[in-house]
């Protein structure tokens, strides 16, 4: 067999490996690049939780390794954990609040992460928050994906409004709340996690079509 670089088939059977190898190339970054950025979170909190009770050892002149502060952290924030579940705890932990909300430049801050983290834990554990609804909207035939937060009663209109989050993608936690009539919410199959994940892949996590039952 001749090998010819500037034969037609030559250059043909060339072209064709380089789209199979970067073909490959793509499904190796698309299948890897998960895993890089877990790992690479991992790290970066394996890190932060270790330097939070660093200057505690400091304080006791023990020099300790990195595993160590990670493993007090966890001890600490378990201990936290303990107090708010009773009555004194969560009294001295609310007093804390108090404290940190009277200071000009924490009380911002640390009240809207204290509120985005309240609202995420009740959304992550109502049931009614669970359930997930569409809204047509912005045209007829066009729907968002929503959560039930909950119903109130409108004294003004003398009817029963229902609550519903409808979260931006990809970051579930930012969106707005709108007050809908029940009668124009439509109920939807996919369940709180099918749809969280809709959301925060941008449309590209969709739920798989179920098989027909034979």
């Amino acid at each position: 067999m001749n090998f010819n670089p500037q034969s037609p088939e030559f250059t043909r059977r060339a072209k064709r490996l380089l789209q199979m190898l970067w073909g490959r190339l793509l499904t190796g970054v698309v299948i890897a690049v998960p895993f890089i950025v877990t790992l690479w979170v991992l790290n970066i909190a394996y890190s932060f939780i270790g330097t939070i009770s660093s200057p505690l050892w400091e304080t006791l002149h023990v020099k300790s390794p990195t595993i160590l502060n990670f493993v007090t952290t966890i001890v600490l924030l378990i201990a936290v954990g303990f107090m708010a579940a009773h009555v004194i705890g969560r009294q001295l932990i609310e007093y804390v609040e108090r404290i940190l909300l009277r200071v000009p430049l924490i009380a911002p801050l640390y009240g809207a992460v204290k509120q985005m983290l309240d609202s995420f834990r009740m959304m992550k554990s109502g049931a009614q928050s669970k359930r997930v609804v569409y809204l047509e909207y912005p045209s007829e035939g066009s729907l968002l994906v929503g959560f039930v937060t909950g119903q109130y009663y409108e004294a003004r209109f003398q009817k029963e409004y229902t609550l519903v989050f409808l979260p931006m993608a990809p970051n579930p936690l930012a969106g707005f709340v709108v007050v809908v009539p029940p009668e124009k919410l439509i109920e939807c199959s996919l369940s709180f996690e099918e749809a969280s994940k809709l959301i925060v892949s941008g449309g590209l996590v969709v739920p798989s079509r179920p098989t027909d039952a034979a």
